[in-house]
């Protein structure tokens, strides 16, 4: 595992331009700093994995900037870069985070421009990461209502239903000791 100064050069490496460098990290910071406060409260959780899987799970956005029509595709974008890299377990992260997950049937029915298979969150460290992300527009904390509105909005009332689920599935695992 690297550290998080290897993971902001790692980001840095990868950044074609300083602006869209400085957006990225600005969001993965606030995103590791919502996952690693829902995390202090989840025992059994890889807390170096969060840290720095919550720095880099947008790394794919350097090939396809913030609000490109081809935004979809980050996490597959980031995903490669990351076991390019050698970090598979995060790159893992990077491939799994959009919305709540999105299933191979999800890909095939509405014709995703994905490879077809499942992105979704599968251990404890990726649904975290996967909520923490819903939870930061931009580099500012919105709140869940804000989240599932906006996915409500822009995707309609599944993918709404499913970052509401995610949300529900996060916070009992605070209770599961």
């Amino acid at each position: 595992m690297i550290n998080e100064e290897e993971a902001i050069k790692l980001l840095k490496k990868y950044s074609k331009d300083e602006k869209v460098f400085k957006i990225v990290l600005d969001h993965s910071k606030t995103v590791q700093e919502v996952a690693l406060e829902i995390a202090k409260d989840v025992p059994n959780l890889d807390l170096e994995l969060i840290k720095i899987g919550s720095l880099l799970h947008d790394i794919g956005r350097f090939e396809c900037k913030p609000g490109a029509g081809a935004g979809i595709k980050h996490g597959v974008f980031g995903a490669e870069i990351l076991r390019k890299e050698g970090l598979d377990e995060i790159a893992d992260i990077a491939e799994r985070h959009l919305g709540a997950g999105i299933s191979k049937e999800e890909v095939k029915e509405q014709r995703l421009d994905l490879p077809l298979k499942d992105y979704l969150p599968v251990t404890k460290e990726q649904k975290i990461i996967t909520h923490a992300d819903n939870l930061v527009s931009g580099d500012k904390r919105i709140s869940l209502k804000k989240a599932v509105e906006r996915y409500r909005k822009e995707l309609g009332e599944k993918a709404a239903s499913k970052v509401k689920k995610l949300a529900d599935e996060v916070e009992n695992m605070k209770s599961i000791k």
